[in-house]
């Protein structure tokens, strides 16, 4: 049984080297051409000094040379980190003084003084190998080249099955990123656990589309295993673009999508969508962030689909999951079930809560991070001696042993002595006739301590609502001290490098 990345891509390679892996723009490469070039870039990277142990930074768009190098990079038994390509200098900088890369894979475009007075004084100096535009877009092997120069493919090291393969960091909306790590083993364990929602189905697996994804999320360093073990086609484009991501769905009779919901109201919205052939699509998994009822019922009704919901983080990996056959309003209130698998408690200071009590949502599997890299402290905040991980997400379980969200601990605010979870305003908002999407942030406040404030994109085609109307609608569902204290009226919603509504922002542009 393989017990390494690159173990896993050698097989792949071996039983199906003709298998396609990635379609980007006019390129195609099946898993033949991944494992060769990996090899082949083990010897540019082992040439600049890339050993076993050390971590290679990668600042790239989301093309097939991400992933061929961090299977590279896995075969010396190094660690590969990504950066999203879409971050700043005060991102880039925190995440490259916590990782301590000896090599960075960059994009020319950030080859400036500024940014090479930044890399310069951090721990160990990393070498910086630069990578233009036109040759990302000449091809992965063109890419592969200019890396790898000379330099004959490196010896693998014989790689543990415990060492580090990946540092997935988080997307820093409630504070600076921390980098979660992983092992080859928990990787492997993921993609076995993945496997075991989809126990009965068979077939090949259905073509999947990254469209603007950053291979630097958990969706895709976390769970690259999945798609190897799977002998899966990956699609690329390199932004979300609704009216594109459409017409190739209706292109190529793609029968699966995922998205989070920004991105499903973006489809759903598009003024494309009527006239689209979609009748081929059958799923559409929903995550990366809580999923109002009235978005997976618009789903469901509009497209004619199945919709499968999902919960996770970057430090879990893989969590919980939908059955097919759950009815429409428990997807519409619940994220699923845990995975077999993995283990999923409600707690309050380490004591499990029974069912129906709000509590942390905490997770155990063979699955999750080993850690935050370089940062012991955070470490021991989340994660316990025993395993369990704290995800930072309020919920509770029902009888059925379904789990219900109530958002982040961190979002929860205190209006007046009575705790108030925005998630289920949210919820209960985007049922209103006006409103197209609502957050509410937790403000404070000199009388209550904290108020709700309401922050709201009108649907297009109505009047505005007023806060008296968000007040009633909400008064007339839930206790009073719930009602939204104010209102502000955007024409869309701040979002962050991975597409999540950014409160922070909210928060920080105020009332």
């Amino acid at each position: 049984m393989d017990s390494t990345l690159g173990e896993l891509l050698r097989t792949a390679a071996r039983e199906a080297p003709d298998a396609e892996a990635f379609r980007y723009r006019a390129e195609r490469l099946t898993y033949g051409d991944w494992d060769a070039l990996a090899d082949r870039l083990t010897g540019g990277l082992a040439a600049r000094g890339v050993r076993e142990g050390d971590v290679v930074a990668l600042l790239l768009p989301s093309t097939p040379l991400y992933l061929v190098a961090y299977l590279a990079t896995a075969r010396l038994g190094a660690v590969t980190t990504g950066i999203n390509a879409r971050y700043r200098r005060t991102e880039i900088g925190h995440i490259l003084a916590r990782a301590r890369p000896r090599l960075l894979l960059a994009v020319e475009r950030w080859h400036d003084a500024d940014f090479r007075a930044m890399v310069d004084p951090l721990p160990g100096r990393p070498d910086v190998a630069w990578l233009d535009g036109d040759e990302l877009r000449s091809g992965t092997r063109a890419a592969v080249q200019r890396i790898a120069g000379s330099a004959a493919p490196a010896a693998a090291p014989g790689v543990s099955i415990d060492a580090p393969a990946a540092i997935v960091f988080t997307s820093g909306t409630t504070g600076a990123p921390k980098g979660a790590w992983y092992t080859h083993r928990s990787l492997l364990a993921l993609a076995e656990i993945e496997a075991r929602r989809h126990t009965g189905r068979s077939g090949r697996a259905p073509l999947h589309l990254a469209a603007g994804l950053s291979f630097a999320h958990v969706g895709s360093m976390a769970r690259i295993a999945i798609q190897i073990g799977n002998r899966g086609a990956t699609l690329i484009h390199d932004t979300f673009d609704p009216g594109a991501v459409l017409e190739t769905i209706e292109r190529e009779r793609l029968t699966h999508i995922g998205a989070i919901p920004t991105q499903a109201i973006m489809l759903l919205d598009h003024p494309d969508r009527p006239r689209r052939d979609l009748r081929s699509l059958r799923q559409v998994l929903l995550g990366g962030a809580p999923s109002s009822p009235e978005l997976i019922r618009r789903v469901q009704e509009e497209l004619g689909v199945e919709v499968s919901v999902r919960y996770s983080s970057t430090e879990v990996g893989i969590a919980t999951a939908s059955l097919p056959e759950d009815p429409p309003e428990r997807l519409a209130t619940t994220v699923g079930k845990p995975t077999p698998g993995v283990e999923l408690r409600i707690a309050c200071d380490g004591r499990s809560l029974p069912a129906g009590e709000v509590g942390g949502v905490e997770v155990r599997s063979p699955a999750t991070m080993r850690g935050y890299w370089n940062d012991p402290e955070s470490t021991t905040a989340v994660l316990d001696p025993e395993g369990w991980i704290r995800t930072g997400d309020l919920g509770f379980l029902d009888d059925a042993g379904y789990l219900h969200l109530r958002g982040r601990q961190s979002e929860m605010f205190i209006r007046g002595g009575f705790n108030v979870y925005p998630n289920e305003i949210e919820d209960l908002l985007a049922r209103h006739p006006k409103v197209a999407r609502a957050v509410i942030v937790g403000m404070p406040d000199p009388v209550f301590g904290e108020v709700g404030w309401a922050f709201v994109v009108p649907r297009p085609d109505t009047e505005p609502p007023t806060l008296a109307e968000l007040r009633a609608f909400v008064g007339s569902e839930l206790a009073s001290f719930k009602r939204p204290d104010g209102l502000t009226l955007l024409a869309d919603l701040p979002v962050t490098a991975m597409y999540k509504v950014d409160k922070q922002a909210l928060r920080t542009r105020g009332r």
